[in-house]
């Protein structure tokens, strides 16, 4: 009745149990709330315990802070210790120049290397010396490290130095004495603290010769080699051991080890054979001198390249009995058990060795490794097809400018030397209008053609002018747009060798090798600098070149720029004999000093002289950077007042960029 359910019944009791479990449903919420607080501090406990470490190492280490004070001292006064010994390492290594090293010290951020031309002037080095020269600097800065801490320190805890390559960054003029400081240090006595257990790689013969040769370097000598480009795998060569066995056997008049020696001599030569013949197959890893040589001469009268060269039937020749009686012996395989031979016939192979057979496999082992590294084998890897088309040039936009070419800049009446950047300019009387019809205008975004270009500058192609030997190009292959030097050889007149340049070592490109049909080309036939007046271009690895976004730049430039023929090779590296210096008149005064920092310019002085180099005001005194990067040609020092006794500036010209050939093509057809 009245839809009341009795108290007593299952359904009573169960309307009972949907009321208790409505009135607990808050409880259990609240019951894993507490639960999951509970986990949360636990976490948080374990976080505040590495947080307490760390507090407690941050108040530890507080009073550290107090010692950057004394470390900058230190710093400053380790340096300036150093200077002296960076002098004294110099005076040894190191031709004397003009410009003349003179002090080290710390600034606020950066370490200050100083030097002059005359005593009592110093400036910045950075303002004026080469690369060659700063790098010179920094040779000595490590080996005068070296002394001091070896000094400091009481004795050498660490005599191991590792060279790979060192001769690429030593001026070629410093190159002998700089092998001549190394090989005194790797041939100290054991006792002398100064030093030093050496490991040098060197690609280098010349440079291994003054090693070795002229400066007499102690220890063992190996050879380096590839079975070719496609394998990381390399041998080493090591024939030490054979000068050694002849040493000790003359010394002790020993037949016994004199055998040895002969036996040495032949595994030595097989091994240099195996080496470089190893690619051709192999068996080749099992033969013996007898074998081998058979087999050189079958791959030399097969014309398989490079044993066709002339040094490899030279030394066919001596192996096959040209090489007299030593040779016999040589190719007889049981030394060991000859007891007819001894000391006599050891001296006779020394000999023979030292003067014709070691130098004819060292000639020919090097022919192999210039022809692995610029020819490679053609069948480890196929030809990519070009998948990318140069951007856009501009061409129409250049065609509507006008150059005028109006005079010469000759060498000085001195005949003045390559890159001395002394010039003297005759203007004709009417300038000879030129127009650039076919061309395009490309970014170069890499450093590939230093010191021709750098980053960012304008590269003015040809569309029609043929490319030769040793060009400057742009080109594209597979899926790269490249801007490198064209070279070809004579050995491949169907290849194309695509060399980068640049002034650091370690950024040099790989060349690209690629097949004529293959690559698409077209002639560098002048730059604009502009690296300064644009932002940089993109970097991507397989562009070298990009389109160029401100034509308006381009039009600045080029429209009614001066041109003036080169003659001689004062301009040299940036402009060439019969190259044209693309200039513009520049109002000399303050703002165009201020605006022309750090740029190529045609300077003239109160005696009317003039210099093609780069620009470097430090007021009152003008300094004209030499572009000659051999460090051969000193740079230059002007006044704008006339103190200091210092020529006084007069004039400037901008070089705004180098036109390299004019284009073949009648104006009025």
């Amino acid at each position: 009745e009245k839809d009341e359910v009795p108290e007593r019944s299952i359904a009573g009791q169960l309307q009972k149990l949907e009321q208790a479990i409505e009135k607990a449903e808050p409880l259990d919420q609240f019951a894993g709330c507490l639960t999951d607080a509970a986990e949360a501090v636990v976490k948080w406990e374990k976080i505040q315990e590495h947080q307490r470490v760390r507090e407690a190492i941050i108040e530890a280490l507080e009073p550290l802070k107090e010692l950057r004070h004394l470390v900058g001292a230190e710093t400053a006064r380790s340096i300036t210790t150093l200077s002296g010994r960076i002098k004294t390492v110099l005076e040894k290594i190191h031709l004397k120049e003009r410009f003349a090293y003179q002090d080290t010290s710390l600034g606020r951020k950066a370490v200050n290397v100083e030097g002059s031309f005359d005593p009592g002037v110093q400036i910045d080095a950075l303002l004026v010396a080469n690369t060659s020269w700063l790098r010179a600097i920094l040779w000595a800065f490590v080996f005068a490290l070296r002394e001091e801490t070896i000094e400091q320190a009481g004795s050498n805890p660490m005599p191991l130095v590792l060279l790979d390559d060192p001769q690429v960054t030593f001026d070629p003029r410093n190159k002998r004495k700089w092998a001549q400081e190394i090989a005194r240090l790797a041939n100290a006595d054991m006792s002398d603290p100064a030093g030093m257990h050496l490991i040098v790689t060197t690609h280098e013969r010349q440079f291994f010769q003054f090693l070795v040769d002229e400066h007499l370097l102690k220890g063992q000598h190996g050879l380096v080699a590839s079975v070719n480009k496609g394998s990381p795998v390399v041998t080493i060569v090591n024939g030490t051991n054979v000068d050694q066995l002849y040493n000790k056997a003359e010394a002790n008049n020993d037949d016994t080890i004199a055998r040895q020696f002969i036996s040495a001599v032949r595994v030595y030569s097989e091994d240099l054979l195996k080496s470089m013949m190893r690619a051709e197959g192999p068996e080749i890893a099992d033969m013996n001198l007898d074998v081998l040589r058979k087999e050189l001469k079958r791959l030399r009268e097969a014309h398989v390249q490079p044993f066709n060269r002339q040094v490899f039937k030279e030394l066919v020749d001596m192996l096959m009995g040209g090489g007299g009686n030593a040779m016999k012996i040589i190719n007889e395989p049981h030394h060991k058990d000859s007891e007819t031979l001894g000391v006599a016939q050891a001296k006779d192979i020394k000999k023979f060795w030292d003067n014709q057979l070691r130098q004819k496999l060292y000639q020919a082992f090097h022919v192999c490794a210039q022809f692995e590294a610029f020819a490679g084998e053609p069948r480890l890897f196929a030809w990519q097809d070009n998948v990318v088309d140069f951007p856009s040039g501009h061409k129409d936009a250049i065609k509507k400018l006008t150059l005028m070419k109006t005079g010469v800049a000759a060498a000085a009446k001195t005949d003045g030397r390559a890159g001395d950047g002394i010039v003297t300019l005759k203007e004709w009387e009417s300038a000879q209008p030129i127009q650039l019809f076919n061309h395009d205008v490309y970014q170069l975004a890499a450093g590939t053609l230093d010191p021709i270009a750098g980053i960012g500058d304008f590269l003015i192609v040809s569309n029609f002018a043929p490319v030769t030997k040793h060009s400057l190009v742009v080109a594209t292959f597979g899926d790269q747009l490249l801007a490198r030097r064209h070279s070809e050889t004579d050995l491949h007149p169907d290849m194309v060798v695509l060399t980068g340049q640049t002034l650091e070592p370690h950024d040099l490109p790989q060349p690209v090798i690629a097949p004529k049909e293959k690559v698409k080309q077209k002639k560098v036939v002048g730059t604009l600098f502009v690296s300064h007046l644009t932002p940089p271009p993109p970097k991507v690895i397989s562009q070298e070149i990009v389109a160029v976004t401100d034509m308006s730049l381009v039009e600045r430039l080029l429209e009614n720029a001066r041109l003036f023929e080169v003659q001689g090779r004062s301009a040299e590296p940036i402009a060439l004999d019969k190259q044209f210096l693309i200039t513009h008149l520049a109002q000399f005064g303050a703002d165009t000093l201020k605006r022309l920092e750090g740029r190529l310019v045609v300077a003239v002085d109160e005696d009317g002289a003039r210099y093609f180099k780069r620009l470097r005001v430090h007021d009152p005194l003008i300094v004209l950077e030499s572009l000659n990067p051999d460090g051969t040609t000193p740079a230059q020092l002007l006044s704008l007042d006339g103190s200091h006794a210092f020529p006084k500036l007069t004039d400037l010209l901008e070089v705004v960029g180098v036109l390299f050939e004019i284009p073949n093509y009648d104006p009025k057809g």
